[in-house]
């Protein structure tokens, strides 16, 4: 009798309920799923080639070089049920970033149950070698009362690609090509070796 009465109060409850779960996509395809806190930050960067934002620019994604411009985005939310009264965020730019707009430390007052703030942040490379790839992870923090999270970017940037800049085709008529040019040389290979003996 006593467990029908919980069951039925714990259906009638109109109280939100939020899950604390955050997914990312795996390099290779599938997904990775992992409890977090209620408060989250999720920080993406802004592909220029799309204008999709994503998680990370990797090497053989779009690549910055100096005096380009980067473009983050950092989404904070409350997936509890309870009201966070003062949210402290706090961005730590790489080395070869500096700041243009936005701010990197701030503080969102009141943030309810299910609601989120976003805020942008530009920044600009500087003082990458045009000889050299550098690949850095910038990385966001957000706190309120005990809970506490953390996500980060990474972009690349630097050395320009100089040369071919397309793969020649590999079809079946220049893979047989091939394999016909292998076999007439190691035919004409034996016949010099027994012709020599």
């Amino acid at each position: 009798m006593g467990m029908g009465i919980v069951i039925v109060a714990a259906l009638a409850s109109t109280r939100p309920v939020f899950a604390a779960v955050r997914c990312e996509t795996q390099y290779g395809g599938g997904e990775t799923c992992v409890r977090t806190g209620e408060l989250q930050i999720d920080k993406e960067v802004r592909d220029p080639d799309t204008g999709n934002w994503v998680d990370n620019l990797g090497l053989t994604s779009h690549r910055f070089f100096n005096g380009d411009e980067v473009v983050f985005r950092l989404r904070i939310k409350n997936t509890g049920d309870e009201r966070f009264s003062k949210v402290e965020v706090s961005d730590t730019l790489p080395s070869h970033l500096e700041l243009v707009s936005g701010d990197l430390n701030f503080e969102i007052s009141d943030l309810d149950p299910g609601e989120e703030e976003i805020r942008e942040i530009k920044t600009r490379v500087k003082n990458v070698s045009e000889d050299e790839v550098v690949c850095e992870v910038n990385a966001a923090e957000v706190e309120a009362n005990s809970e506490h999270d953390r996500d980060t970017s990474q972009v690349c940037m630097g050395k320009k690609v100089l040369g071919v800049t397309t793969l020649p085709s590999t079809g079946a008529a220049e893979t047989g090509a091939m394999l016909g040019f292998g076999l007439i040389s190691t035919l004409a290979g034996l016949v010099l070796v027994k012709a020599t003996r």
